[in-house]
């Protein structure tokens, strides 16, 4: 994900449109396993100044993800907006939150990444409204319909229903 500050050096202030689009290599974050379907874009704009330049967009992929309730594959599309600063490798402190870099290309896919694991979401699911899996037989409750759920259903609030709050002072 290079991206080229020569325009931006020489007019320091001035904003620079760029695009860049392109395939990604699978990641592992935290124990997780982030494959990317398709080609990633970037758009957004770079602004320089006499120490660095700072670089914002917007940035679209398209994950492999399996479903944290039902466990079935599905493609889920993700979006994010970001941010970041780079400065001249000369400037660069490593308690600041920049980026260093040399020369007149600026590598952003270490940003990059650092933004979709900052944004990505905990857990994926196919649909908002996934029924999951039954916790005894283990049934898709998205294609079948099975008669164990109902029967064990057991929560530790069960107990609650039994309480009574009306006609007393609390």
């Amino acid at each position: 994900m290079e991206l080229s500050i020569h325009q931006a050096a020489k007019q320091l202030g001035e904003v620079f449109p760029y695009a860049w689009q392109g395939p990604l290599k699978e990641q592992t974050y935290g124990g997780r396993t982030v494959r990317f379907v398709g080609d990633a874009t970037l758009t957004g704009t770079v602004v320089g100044d006499a120490e660095g330049f700072t670089v914002t967009g917007d940035a679209k992929v398209t994950l492999s993800s399996v479903c944290a309730r039902c466990n079935e594959p599905f493609e889920e599309p993700f979006a994010f907006s970001f941010e970041d600063r780079f400065v001249k490798a000369v400037f660069h402190k490593e308690e600041d939150e920049t980026y260093p870099f040399e020369g007149e290309t600026i590598d952003l896919t270490q940003a990059f990444l650092d933004e979709l694991f900052l944004q990505l979401p905990m857990v994926s699911l196919c649909k908002p409204d996934c029924k999951g899996l039954c916790p005894v037989c283990g049934i898709d409750l998205n294609r079948f319909r099975c008669n164990c759920a109902e029967k064990t259903r057991n929560s530790a609030f069960d107990a609650l229903k039994a309480l009574s709050f009306e006609d007393k002072e609390v």
